[in-house]
């Protein structure tokens, strides 16, 4: 295969693989005291949706409920109000029809321009608030990967080694993402959904972030986290799966996908624990902690963690 060809299909699968007037101060304790307010409320939504930890749609991608996990002090994040999944445009009539019972306010999505034209979100289930960025994929991390695939005898590790690399480069890239969906979850009590292609990487990255803020040990985040890989091999959906109007390049991309190792497209499906470490690591180097991290890079202070708190925590 030859450079132009190998660089242009590793660009694919790369980006397929992650792919007012009221102060500041008067806004936070108000919604502090209205999270505060609304328990009988929040738990009649919560009665009134099933409690499931990955949804049973139809055409559904690692669409999933962060509810239920405990945190360090004996609290336990609510159902019903915090989604992570991949890729929407696959939803069906009877998905929406499930979806709609949850009232899901917001829609935040990681992917880049290219990812978003290929696969449309065409939400049915009710309004929301579309939160998208203009951008495209790290294009070092392209030429990363077309440098590991052009070698002749490249195995799983190399590409696991690639994608820790790859995880600094996203924590990066996508702050202003997670700081963006950080302020919408302290402006708003609203069901919120936030994803990504596979909803794996950007979107396991984003989850990690909540849960911390939320006061959720690292061993649990690291299993939610993993648990896309059980994800993945239960589902009869092909997370792989060519998009219905694919482009010639993305047709190519997935007809060399077709032909790797079994292992090597295990690693670009699915999730390894070094790489959520990797990614806890660069936030550690920049700001000393996750915790860090969270308070000085997507700007939420110690007063927001608890609205945070006492809104998504029962």
């Amino acid at each position: 295969m030859n450079k132009v060809v190998t660089h242009t299909l590793a660009a694919a699968i790369a980006a397929l693989t992650l792919a007012g007037c009221v102060s500041t101060d008067t806004m936070q304790g108000n919604a502090l005291a209205e999270a505060k307010e609304q328990p009988a409320k929040a738990q009649a939504v919560d009665q009134a949706i099933e409690h499931t930890r990955v949804l049973p749609l139809e055409g559904g991608r690692n669409f999933r409920d962060l509810g239920g996990y405990t945190t360090t002090d004996g609290k336990t994040v609510k159902w019903g109000k915090l989604y992570r999944s991949g890729v929407l445009s696959s939803l069906t009539e009877s998905d929406y029809a499930y979806l709609e019972d949850r009232e899901i306010a917001t829609v935040v999505d990681f992917r880049s321009n290219e990812e978003r034209s290929s696969e449309p979100t065409d939400w049915q289930a009710g309004d929301i608030d579309h939160l998208t960025w203009d951008y495209e994929m790290m294009a070092d991390w392209e030429a990363e990967f077309a440098k590991v695939l052009r070698k002749p005898d490249f195995t799983r590790e190399d590409l696991v080694a690639l994608m820790d690399k790859g995880y600094v480069g996203l924590v990066q890239q996508q702050t202003p993402h997670y700081k963006a969906m950080f302020q919408k979850l302290i402006d708003s009590d609203e069901a919120l959904l936030f994803h990504c292609s596979a909803g794996k990487d950007r979107t396991g990255i984003g989850a990690a972030l909540i849960l911390t803020a939320l006061g959720v040990d690292r061993a649990t985040i690291q299993q939610d986290y993993l648990l896309t890989n059980e994800v993945i091999r239960n589902s009869q959906h092909d997370m792989m799966q060519l998009p219905a109007d694919a482009s010639e390049k993305q047709k190519r991309m997935y007809a060399f996908f077709a032909q790797l190792p079994p292992e090597v497209r295990e690693v670009l499906a699915g999730v390894e624990a070094s790489w959520l470490e990797t990614a806890f690591a660069e936030m550690e180097r920049q700001h000393g902690s996750v915790e860090g991290y969270i308070q000085h890079a997507l700007d939420v202070d110690a007063r927001e963690l608890a609205l945070l708190k006492a809104r998504y925590l029962q």
